[in-house]
């Protein structure tokens, strides 16, 4: 768990209210309460309010807007329920003739301020309901018996639901009606979550958090290869701590259990059958990227139809409900066909402007089961040449020099970690084994030189990606042109290593066109343009492969001027100093690959 947190001078929780108001203008704040209010009056609709501790952001503030969310949201310190004064503030501010409705999750001090606020609002002869959202499952009936389960995600949905109900229907719509209605969401909303460790607090945050927070446990931070289910978003330690960590196919597989074991009488808390209706979300906890969280709903969807024959008619998949800035996310179910209204579809797909609903998607009419398209066809015509080459000793060189480039693929991950983004040796290592890969099919035609260089380009482009994958392909690319252009010009020929070199020079000059990159700007061009220059030079393999080396190593001495490296502080570089350097990953990958394939030319029985 990281502590480092942002150092702020001023008031987190107030900056962050009046941040969200800088940048939607259909929201206003009351400063003194940290109240964030719709800029709209609409008197004519029940009004939403909602609020609690501060730190579970875009809930709640992110979810008032003018058209069908909550009109009103309080906000307390971090992970400390805002004041009785607070929430009758906001009451307040929006009135209405057809009375509020105060949401609430359960939790001690959130149900106490706000249920007191809803008390001082009736006393004053104002039409005021409470509902209260428990929709976690983690803990069970045997033990919740007397507080109920805790408000988890589930809250985003029920705000969204009663937003847009109250907003479209309130002409017709009593204030009762809707509380009726929003317990039956609740009672039909399971959620349960996982998290690889606690959170931590920013530390200016305002003192009295330390006071008046709903974290009334203690925890103990998670070791590197533990996870934890059934985490509060309070810190609240959950129901099951383990290691080492699953993959997510498991974790999927064991939170689905919790959420819908019909067998497990403490936490079937909802019924789910053959047409029920069911929606989805896949809530980000605040520290998942979104590359993980799309993976992560992917398998749920997956599991929920495979192992329980829920195909989910919404989905809704981001940063709904936090914990701060929590590593994990949490799965949330509700049965929509249980709710008993037959336009709560209707309600998740009517368009709002709130920021905090992660969601722009109405109209679901399009969705297929099967999203996946054919790739188009492309003609790239007959690569087929008359360049012959010695096959058997063509496969040694690929694989040898690819493997070369495999067993160098942690030191390069460990100089690009540094010097960029940490991926060149992953890719190398893709490459280089889809070449192998290739090999071992008998997929390459290594008997036609120019073939055989068009299907390389194919593998490298699919299995590398990223500025290598894109300078191999243009140079092997070009290199097969040059080699066919001189076919076309002299007529059949065989690959030797005089053949071969003009057209290496060619290929050179051909990639130059895409990079300005040169000697001396530490990228992989130190390792390729010294082996192409000697080679043209001497025909002789040794003194080129030495020529590749001698420039890749070159590197560690050489200022960045290309890619991510050269952003880099100088300082990073100091820890490589006792190897005399930090080089860069690309010229060093190359240079093991010209290495592999000179080692395995002077081993064969015949040369080119």
């Amino acid at each position: 768990m990281s502590s480092k947190h942002w150092d702020y001078k001023k008031d987190l929780v107030l900056s962050h209210l009046a941040g969200l108001c800088q940048s939607n203008p259909h929201v206003r704040l009351i400063e003194s309460e940290r109240v964030v209010i719709s800029a709209e009056n609409q008197e004519d609709k029940i009004t939403l309010i909602s609020g609690g501790g501060s730190g579970h952001e875009p809930l709640h503030a992110g979810f008032v807007t003018k058209d069908g969310l909550l009109d009103a949201a309080v906000a307390g310190f971090i992970f400390a329920s805002p004041s009785t004064k607070q929430i009758f503030s906001a009451i307040k501010a929006k009135p209405s003739k057809k009375g509020t409705l105060i949401i609430v999750k359960n939790y001690t001090g959130d149900i106490l301020h706000f249920g007191l606020a809803a008390e001082k609002a009736k006393a004053e002869g104002l039409n005021a309901e409470l509902l209260i959202v428990q929709d976690d499952v983690s803990v069970g009936k045997a033990k919740n018996g007397l507080v109920g389960r805790r408000g988890l995600a589930g809250t985003s949905l029920v705000h969204k639901i009663l937003g847009a109900k109250a907003y479209l229907q309130k002409d017709n719509l009593e204030l009762h009606q809707l509380v009726t209605f929003g317990e039956k969401v609740v009672a039909n909303l399971i959620t349960i979550g996982a998290s690889l460790d606690h959170v931590t607090i920013p530390a200016r945050a305002n003192k009295q958090e330390e006071d008046d927070s709903d974290d009334e446990h203690g925890y103990e931070v998670l070791k590197h290869d533990e996870f934890e289910i059934g985490m509060g978003i309070h810190n609240e330690p959950g129901i099951k701590k383990s290691s080492p960590i699953p993959t997510v196919d498991e974790l999927v597989a064991e939170l689905l259990e919790y959420l819908l074991s019909t067998t497990d009488k403490d936490r079937n808390y909802v019924q789910f059958d053959k047409n029920d209706e069911v929606v989805l979300l896949i809530n980000n906890l605040g520290g998942t990227s979104v590359l993980e969280l799309y993976a992560i709903q992917n398998v749920v969807v997956d599991q929920l139809a495979s192992k329980y024959s829920i195909k989910p008619v919404r989905i809704f998949t981001g940063t709904f409900t936090t914990s701060l800035d929590g590593p994990g996310f949490s799965i949330t179910l509700l049965n929509a066909t249980k709710t008993g209204d037959k336009d709560i579809l209707k309600f998740l797909d009517h368009k709002t402007s709130a920021p905090g609903w992660n969601s722009n998607i109405s109209d679901w009419s399009g969705r297929v089961d099967n999203f996946i398209v054919a790739a188009p066809e492309i003609d790239e015509g007959d690569s087929s040449s008359k360049v012959s080459v010695n096959g058997k000793l063509y496969a040694e060189l690929l694989e040898s020099g690819v493997k070369k480039v495999i067993s160098k693929e942690p030191k390069i991950t460990l100089y690009d970690t540094v010097a960029g983004d940490g991926d060149c040796g992953e890719t190398l290592a893709n490459g280089s084994n889809a070449i192998l890969k290739a090999l071992a099919e008998g997929k390459l035609d290594l008997k036609d030189g120019v073939k055989s260089l068009v299907q390389i380009t194919d593998i490298v482009e699919t299995a590398m990606g990223g500025t290598s994958g894109g300078l191999y392909s243009i140079f092997i690319s070009a290199l097969a042109k040059s080699l066919k252009e001189k076919e076309l010009s002299e007529g059949a020929y065989t690959l030797t290593l005089e053949t071969i070199s003009g057209s290496l020079q060619a290929a050179l000059q051909s990639l130059f066109k895409y990079t300005r990159a040169r000697t001396g700007d530490r990228t992989l061009i130190d390792a390729l343009e010294p082996f192409v220059k000697e080679f043209a030079k001497s025909k002789d393999l040794k003194l080129a492969n030495k020529a590749a080396h001698d420039g890749a190593e070159a590197t560690r001495k050489f200022e960045a001027k290309f890619g991510r490296a050269s952003y880099v502080a100088e300082e990073e570089f100091k820890q490589f100093e006792s190897e005399g350097g930090l080089p860069d990953p690309g010229a060093i990958g190359l240079a093991a690959l010209i290495s592999g394939i000179t080692d395995a030319y002077f081993k064969s029985e015949t040369n080119l």
